[in-house]
């Protein structure tokens, strides 16, 4: 059965939805109960941080029940109630009633929500992750329903980020019902899977340790996004002289650039290896900061050149990444654990962007360095751009030991073997 481009689209709209949740959550939901409620920063904070831990613990868990689910259909059973569920959840989340009471129930009702739409948005990105390869054994066919995803994921950014700076909340619960009634009636008229392996048997030793040796460098190549990401508005601010207005102004480049990057690492990937690919995405993200430490307030235009590279090369780094998974998976004969692996994978990235989070802002910290009262400090430019370079170069050596070992799985040839065998 060939996967037309209609279906893709249809596929990857569910992208579009979870994306449209994931940013506002941690950038809305703040402001919302802080400035309306009166909730101090601190406790909002510790609330999200916990159920960002308590979300990312139940994803392995999540993974294997869809993995046990036998049905041809089993994605659109996850997807769709976890879809609804979670729309009105947050819906709820942004709309809060009247009838609150006291701090504790605010807070309360706020982490509550909050932790059913993280977690419905986990059982989402899973079961979307685990779909292509258990659709099609056509590798052609798995890296374009993954470009698809990621680009309107991308696209589900870019919408969410300039709906947020409205503060209209009827505004983004009008955009948001939408979207969901059509990425549901989209998912529904897909047709079912051709198989469904269930797992025989818990996920052994030697498929984990296989599985790590790629998932390693993977995730420290993640850390590195999430500790840049982490700063980049505190860089645009204090160190470039921008206004927070401008530094939303270069997300939407970044993130359009990323659009662009995954369609044409897409088309890369069909015709090179793969972790060849991702090697160079690597380097290139290397080279594209180490010039970042000659910016500052008198050229600070010139930053406009990384926003746009590192969002070309991190659109190829994300659509590589699942590309890379698919193939491991693949080729350890593990279709039937998938859903367990990147619910393991969604775990992973999770810690990392707590990690970076609870890492990089008391470093600056502890080297002097505070938002708005100490601008122009050294540590900053300092560890926003040493921190990526670093990470990456760590990851490159990782990666390309996992290539001495295993770099035939990864290549174009396989594509195009596998392709032809479908």
């Amino acid at each position: 059965m060939v996967i037309t481009k209609i279906q893709s689209l249809k596929y990857g709209l569910t992208g579009l939805l979870v994306s449209s949740t994931s940013l506002p959550l941690y950038i809305v939901v703040p402001t919302i109960y802080t400035t309306t409620y009166g909730l101090s920063l601190a406790k909002v904070g510790i609330a999200l941080m916990l159920v960002r831990l308590m979300d990312a613990i139940t994803d392995p868990l999540v993974g294997r029940l869809i993995d046990k689910t036998g049905s041809s259909n089993k994605f659109k059973v996850w997807i769709t109630p976890s879809a609804i569920v979670m729309t009105v959840s947050y819906l709820a989340l942004i709309n809060p009633p009247d009838n609150l009471q006291s701090n504790l129930q605010v807070l309360l009702y706020m982490a509550a929500f909050t932790l059913v739409v993280s977690t419905t948005a986990g059982i989402l990105s899973i079961a979307l992750q685990a779909w292509p390869m258990q659709w099609t054994e056509a590798i052609s066919e798995q890296s374009e329903l993954i470009s698809r995803r990621e680009q309107l994921t991308f696209i589900g950014v870019i919408i969410a980020a300039t709906l947020s700076t409205t503060n209209d909340t009827v505004v983004f619960s009008g955009y948001l019902l939408v979207v969901t009634l059509i990425a549901i009636l989209s998912i529904l008229s897909l047709p079912p899977i051709l198989k469904s392996p269930l797992p025989s048997k818990v996920l052994g030793w030697h498929p984990v340790k296989s599985m790590a040796g790629l998932m390693l460098p993977l995730f420290i190549s993640s850390l590195s996004n999430a500790a840049a990401g982490t700063l980049f508005m505190f860089f645009v601010v204090d160190h470039l002289g921008l206004s927070q207005g401008s530094g939303g102004g270069l997300l939407a480049i970044y993130f359009t650039s990323a659009f662009v990057g995954v369609w044409a690492w897409q088309r890369a990937s069909n015709n090179y290896s793969t972790v060849n690919l991702y090697m160079l995405v690597l380097l290139l993200t290397i080279a594209t900061f180490i010039p970042g430490f000659g910016i500052d307030e008198t050229n600070a235009s010139s930053f406009i050149v990384i926003c746009v590279l590192t969002g070309f090369l991190v659109g190829g780094e994300l659509l590589l990444s699942s590309i890379l998974m698919i193939k491991k998976i693949k080729s350890i004969d593990q279709i039937a654990h998938s859903g367990i692996i990147f619910g393991s994978w969604g775990l992973f990235i999770k810690l990392g962007l707590a990690l970076a989070a609870g890492t990089v802002l008391p470093l600056l910290a502890y080297l002097g360095y505070q938002p708005e009262i100490t601008p122009k400090h050294p540590s900053l430019p300092l560890v926003y751009l040493a921190s990526p370079i670093i990470l990456k170069f760590i990851s490159l050596i990782l990666i390309t030991l996992h290539k001495y070992n295993y770099g035939h799985i990864y290549s174009a040839k396989k594509n195009i073997l596998i392709t032809r065998m479908h």
